[in-house]
């Protein structure tokens, strides 16, 4: 089964276009203030017209993430998990996309930044109330966004599965804009190697993995259950926290032909 890459804490157009030509299927930019990878919001429209042109030259059948919104809508799904592995599809089949990554921050402010920076996903990185959000997400006629809620394992297993639970209603996805959830640890960005076996333990779920992953080590990181997409940023980084692009296309490469 194929597999999702995001590349997070991009803060230049170059790091940005040499993922996007690698074959990146997210690329994340952090908008959280005052942090050591926080971009500049002008850089961050940019980024987005790589993004939508990419996708305009490759022809996708779905150009916005509105569209595989209302594509995935009342569409039939067993259980959470299928949902989460058609959308993780759809990502890899008409990306690249750009993720907007906040922690804790107004719930307005939040969406009014995702419309000036033509987001194409919200992150959702601190102890937001996720449900909150996707549902300010579908109060409009149709969803705009994609939320990518973060959760840290163990402590969030209860709030994930009722979260999951509410996405599929007798077996059809009832739309409040929840792609795919993602684990990673409390701050992100730590390269901490969160504990993979508690992973694979999970009984509900699909998920992007995030937390101290590498060119080196990805691969080995396959055999986890429940994992459809790995996250990576300081791992793809040089000594002084600039992007490496020789590290991005070997990170993305290893993911790709794994």
């Amino acid at each position: 089964m194929s597999k999702l890459v995001k590349v997070c804490g991009i803060r230049t157009e170059e790091a940005a276009n040499c993922a996007i030509e690698s074959g990146v299927d997210l690329l994340g930019v952090i908008l959280v203030p005052n942090r050591k990878r926080t971009i500049d919001h002008n850089v961050a429209k940019n980024i987005s017209l790589l993004a939508s042109d990419k996708r305009k030259i490759k022809d996708t059948q779905f150009k916005t993430v509105n569209s595989i919104l209302k594509h995935l809508e009342g569409q039939s799904f067993s259980n959470s998990d299928q949902y989460f592995i058609a959308f993780k599809q759809l990502i890899i089949d008409n990306g690249p996309f750009l993720v907007g990554v906040f922690r804790n921050q107004d719930i307005s402010d939040v969406f009014k930044i995702a419309g000036e920076l033509s987001l194409d996903f919200i992150q959702l990185h601190g102890n937001e109330d996720k449900e909150e959000f996707c549902e300010y997400n579908s109060s409009k006629e149709s969803c705009t966004y994609g939320i990518i809620p973060r959760f840290v394992i163990p402590r969030d297993i209860a709030v994930m599965d009722k979260l999951f639970t509410e996405t599929i209603r007798d077996n059809v996805h009832v739309g409040s804009g929840l792609a795919l959830p993602l684990l990673d640890s409390e701050l992100g960005g730590e390269g901490k190697i969160i504990d993979w076996k508690a992973v694979d333990d999970l009984k509900k779920g699909k998920f992007i993995l995030a937390g101290g992953l590498n060119p080196s080590n990805v691969r080995s990181a396959f055999v986890i259950n429940n994992v459809i997409g790995f996250d990576v940023s300081g791992g793809v980084e040089d000594g002084d926290g600039n992007k490496d692009l020789t590290k991005i296309e070997s990170f993305i490469k290893a993911v790709k032909e794994t």
